[in-house]
């Protein structure tokens, strides 16, 4: 393995690891809590609740959201299509599925465009870095990940099948410690977790979203 290709690595373990402890902070008011008007998720009290929980997060926030997000940043940065990703980047804000998440995602997309800033000759991160610290653009951590992606010339259904087990580790630690699982529930959960299918490159086009669900879960 080349420098290089140790270096990529290295960065994209580190930007798991953070949005592991993102999810991990989020899964103690994410659960129960409205993310829409028309949306709650489950009130997770046990093993059982809590992956139900997370098969709504799948539907109503990753597959439509973002994972979508992901792909069309990575195939954003293979065209350098900059202005797409600005546009991306200015509908997400406006997205009220994901207000709740907003503070942690700018803080993680930006620590991650900071941690990138030697990566100066590539034209399309070093103008999306600049727009973000000069309060032109968002710095969505879904984006910065699907850049990553290309960047670092990573199999796009690799990086988002890491991304998925990753967020959901992150809320279940959450809900491990608060819960007090035992080491038997915990291993349940995460084998749930690991087992779990990603949706399909094609379902994630803008294309296929679902609505948003007109019933309250409760």
């Amino acid at each position: 393995m080349t420098e290089s290709n140790t270096a990529s690595l290295n960065e994209m373990e580190t930007f798991h690891q953070d949005l592991s402890m993102l999810c991990h902070r989020l899964g103690e008011v994410v659960p129960g809590r409205v993310m829409a008007p028309s949306m709650r998720f489950e009130k997770v009290n046990d093993t059982d609740s809590f992956l139900r929980f997370s098969e709504q997060y799948i539907r109503y926030v990753l597959s439509p959201i973002e994972l979508p997000a992901i792909v069309a940043a990575s195939e954003f940065a293979s065209r350098n299509a900059l202005h797409e990703l600005y546009l991306l980047d200015k509908q997400l804000g406006s997205e009220p599925h994901i207000k709740m998440f907003e503070k942690a995602s700018l803080t993680l997309g930006r620590n991650q465009l900071r941690k990138l800033r030697g990566m100066r000759d590539v034209r399309l991160l070093s103008r999306y870095r600049s727009s973000v610290l000069e309060g032109n653009a968002h710095g969505w951590h879904m984006l910065v990940y699907g850049i990553v992606l290309h960047l670092f010339s990573i199999p796009i259904r690799q990086g988002l099948a890491k991304y998925q087990t990753q967020v959901l580790l992150g809320f279940a630690q959450s809900a491990c410690q608060s819960l007090q699982w035992s080491q038997s529930e915990w291993s349940k959960v995460e084998c749930v977790i690991q087992k779990m299918p990603l949706p399909s490159l094609e379902s994630l086009s803008p294309r296929s979203q679902p609505e948003s669900p007109q019933l309250t879960i409760v």
